[in-house]
Order: C-alpha cells, then sequence, then structure tokens
C-alpha cells in the first residue's frame, strides 16, 4: 500500500511540481523557523518565542528518538529503481518519522495556538499541509513517516505550546525546568558528539539527535539566564529600531554560526559546539550585546 502510494506520486512528477515540492520542503526545514523564532524574541514576545521554540525541540528530539530506534530506510534507499529521491541534502536522517513533518506540525501550529488569530491559523494550515505532500512527492519518506511525524508535531504544538505559555508567567517553576532541561540536553549532546567523534555510534541515527539537542541546550540556557538576569523587552522600540535589532541579529547570527563551523576540532564537535553557541547567542548573547547598544531595553526600565 505505501509503495503504490508512493509510485503514484512519482507518476505526478513534472518541472513546474518539482518546484513547488523543493518550496514546500524548504518551509520544514530549520534555517526558517529559527528566522521566524528570532523575530519573536527580539522583537513580538519571549513569552511566545518559549512556547514556540520549547514545543518545537520537544517534538523534534522525540522524532529523532523514534528514528534511531526503528532505523527505517527512505523509499529511494529502500525501492532506487522505483523511486527518484528529491532534495537529498536535507535527507540525513533515517525515515521513520519525517523530521520536516514533525516540525512543520509543531512550528506552525504552535505559532497558531499562541498568535491566536484566524488570518495566522489559516496562513499556518498550508505548509501543515504542502510540507508531509512534498516529503511523498520528493520519494524521501513514507506516508506512515510523514503521518506519524504530522500527529508528534501537532500533539506538540497544540497541547505542550499552552503549557509553556503558562509556565513562563511563574518564575521559579520557569527557571528550574530550563535549568534542568538545559544541562540535560547538554549532556545529551557532550555524550553523542564524543561518541559520534569516536565513532561508537550510528552517524545516520545520532547525528541530528545531536545537532538539535546542542541548539536546545544552548536556548534553554538562555532563556534561563535572561530570566534570571538580564529580562529585556522585546515588545517595545520603534519599528524602525526594531527592524535594526533584527537584522543586525540575523546577520551577526549566521556569521557567528559560520565562523563556528571553521573550528580545527573533529566535526561531530564542532557541530555540536556551533549549535550549542548559536542556541545561547539567539536568546541571551545577542539580547545583551542589544541592551547595551540601546538597541533593546530591561525590564526594570521600564516606566
Amino acid at each position: 500500500m505505501q509503495l503504490s502510494i508512493m509510485l503514484f506520486f512519482q507518476r505526478l512528477h513534472s518541472p513546474l511540481l518539482d518546484i513547488v515540492a523543493n518550496t514546500a520542503s524548504f518551509f520544514g526545514e530549520i534555517a526558517l523557523p529559527l528566522v521566524i523564532i528570532a523575530l519573536f524574541l527580539w522583537c513580538i514576545s519571549k513569552k511566545k518565542a518559549f512556547a514556540i521554540t520549547t514545543s518545537l525541540i520537544t517534538a523534534l528530539l522525540f522524532s529523532q528518538t523514534l528514528k534511531a530506534i526503528f532505523r527505517i530506510p527512505r523509499p529511494f534507499q529502500a525501492h532506487p529503481e522505483l523511486i527518484e529521491g528529491g532534495r537529498l541534502s536535507t535527507a540525513t536522517g533515517y525515515s521513520f518519522p519525517s523530521g520536516h513533518s514533525t516540525l512543520s506540525g509543531s512550528f506552525y501550529s504552535s505559532i497558531a495556538v499562541t498568535v491566536w488569530k484566524k488570518w495566522v491559523t489559516v496562513v499556518c494550515i498550508i505548509p501543515l499541509v504542502l510540507i508531509p505532500l512534498s516529503r511523498l512527492y520528493l520519494g524521501v519518506h513514507w506516508p506512515l513517516d510523514v503521518a506519524a511525524g504530522t500527529l508528534i508535531g501537532l500533539v506538540s504544538g497544540i497541547v505542550l505550546a499552552p503549557l509553556f505559555l503558562r509556565l513562563y508567567d511563574v518564575r521559579r517553576p520557569f527557571l528550574i525546568f530550563t535549568f534542568i532541561c538545559a544541562a540535560l540536553t547538554f549532556v545529551l549532546t557532550a555524550v553523542l558528539a564524543i561518541l559520534l567523534t569516536l565513532q561508537k555510534v550510528d552517524a545516520v541515527a545520532f547525528t541530528d539527535m545531536m545537532s538539535n539537542s546542542a541548539i536546545a541546550s544552548g536556548a534553554l540556557l538562555g532563556f534561563y539566564l535572561d530570566r534570571k538576569t538580564l529580562m529585556y523587552i522585546a515588545e517595545k522600540g520603534s519599528f524602525m529600531k526594531k527592524c535594526i535589532r533584527f537584522a543586525a541579529g540575523i546577520i551577526s547570527s549566521a556569521a557567528l554560526l559560520t565562523a563556528l563551523m571553521f573550528l580545527p576540532i573533529p566535526l561531530p564537535l564542532r557541530m555540536a559546539a556551533a549549535y550549542f553557541i548559536t542556541g545561547l547567542w539567539l536568546t541571551y548573547i545577542y539580547p545583551l550585546i542589544a541592551v547595551k547598544a540601546h538597541l533593546m531595553e530591561k525590564e526594570s526600565q521600564k516606566i
């Protein structure tokens, strides 16, 4: 049954649909969500950014745990004579469940439930539908993969995001939660980075898990440090000031990540360090710099 569905999508291939599928698939990759999360963090609402980020982290790590357990080959790998794979640079792990579908399910549904505006919900539904279909069209996931990934993402976004919104308002539990989760994901990142460097574990199964765990630990530590010591205000500032701090943040973040990827250490350790520091940069270091540069204000400055 699954193979029949995959062959149906293979028969649909055309230059126009190739463009549509590749574009839709891009919206399920981590670069765009990071940019949108940065926009929430620095210009809209840290509270909403925390809920969106944490629900996304939860969904991705759970999905990658399942990938490491089941280790199911992708359709184009299982049937190379029948199925042509597309956008293979993003097909880095095992097949079940779909990471793109997990990300889209969690990210776009959590935006819908945190922003809670009709037009935002309508806009978010589009990638929720198109991204799983694009992964089938591109031959990189089975139907069960995208169904499971979408379900995991939706549960995380719709159920967990509202819980994280409420958690943000209670200072002590928030600090305990972010500190413990940052510590656990940091340990997971360090262990996986060392094992991958020593080639003691399957790189296909654990590289993506390590990368996401690294950015999770950095981001959660940043949320903790901000609440403990900084408390900047994302919402305050003129439109022009917000544009400047957002542009400066994106450019500096891209430059930092690029520079970190050239560290003269083994690749797994380099990736772990780069993603950890990037997560911390987004949620704490850059806001700290922006406050000192008078692009942001601290909560104590509110009148």
